[in-house]
């Protein structure tokens, strides 16, 4: 088993994250359901991306999604009244679970017959870090639920979602089982590289996952809120910190990780790369495949340009 990680926490002013969230193309899904059957409600983007693929032409099914893409993270998600009112009119609730969708506890009550498709059941979770917080702000890190952004973890997540839909619809089951594949089968198209060797500090928990793709080494993460900035000491704590650990790479997922990662990189040896968590974007079938094709040709071409 790995050993545990430490975790760097800090308080980081996100209102460039917020804008680049916003700023974020995407084609809003079909939200008639009039002429259809069942109506499926996803939590947000990546359960949406993956169900979308299940899916696909099948007759008689609405696809909505609730949290809109600029979300991002569910962590500090708040339910809306439009919210409820899907999923007052929802018949399947797909959720990523681990926790993810933690707001909904209360509000999920209210709905004692909603169908919710946990598709995190059989998921692969990285191992995760009990200790070492290098300043006062304490996170709870019992659970990484960011299972989607490790391919094989989107396969199962697929899956789940395609056997809830057999057994509520059985008459699309076949549609169903062959999109289910033609997905499964897509996700062979994402290249894959030995990462082992190099030691990186995410800025974004689901990056920590890339210690399962790619075999890299991910003793840190940097969480980032919305509060204030960090603090001279909290910066020169995570300088000292990949100074002493050799870090590599510092991997960021927006404006505001990328704006203190360019701090530290500064100070230190390391190198900047931005990457995709599959958090937001548009509504294409096809959008997870290519945001992890991406992601792996980024990553690729930072290690292979001189860091082994």
């Amino acid at each position: 088993m790995k050993q545990l990680k430490h975790i760097l926490s800090i308080i980081i002013l996100s209102a460039l994250s917020v804008s680049m969230l916003s700023a974020c193309s995407a084609s809003k899904p079909d939200e008639s359901t009039q002429d259809n059957n069942l109506t499926v409600m996803t939590s947000f983007y990546p359960m949406y991306v993956i169900a979308e693929n299940v899916i696909g032409d099948a007759d008689g099914i609405s696809l909505e999604n609730m949290a809109p893409p600029q979300t991002g993270c569910l962590h500090d998600y708040q339910l809306s009244t439009t919210d409820m009112k899907k999923l007052d009119k929802a018949n399947i609730f797909i959720i990523n679970g681990g926790g993810m969708e933690s707001f909904l506890d209360n509000a999920l009550a209210l709905y004692p017959d909603l169908n919710i498709i946990d598709t995190s059941i059989g998921t692969i979770e990285i191992d995760e870090h009990d200790e070492g917080n290098l300043d006062e702000h304490e996170h709870d890190h019992e659970e990484n639920a960011h299972f989607w952004i490790y391919p094989e973890n989107a396969a199962i997540q697929a899956q789940n979602i395609c056997n809830a839909l057999c057994e509520a619809m059985p008459e699309n089951s076949e549609v169903f089982k062959n999109n289910t594949k033609a997905f499964i089968d897509s996700l062979s198209s994402i290249p894959s590289f030995d990462g082992s060797g190099i030691k990186a500090c995410v800025f974004n928990e689901a990056f920590e996952y890339f210690e399962l793709s790619y075999n890299m080494d991910i003793p840190y993460c940097v969480e980032l809120d919305e509060n204030q900035s960090p603090s001279a000491k909290e910066l020169a704590e995570i300088i000292n910190s990949v100074n002493e650990d050799n870090i590599q790479l510092l991997i960021t997922a927006d404006d505001a990780g990328e704006l203190i990662a360019d701090t530290i990189a500064r100070e230190t040896n390391a190198k900047v790369i931005r990457l995709d968590p599959v958090l937001t974007g548009d509504y294409s079938a096809d959008s997870y495949v290519k945001a992890m094709i991406n992601n792996t040709n980024i990553l690729e071409n930072a290690i292979n340009g001189g860091l082994k």
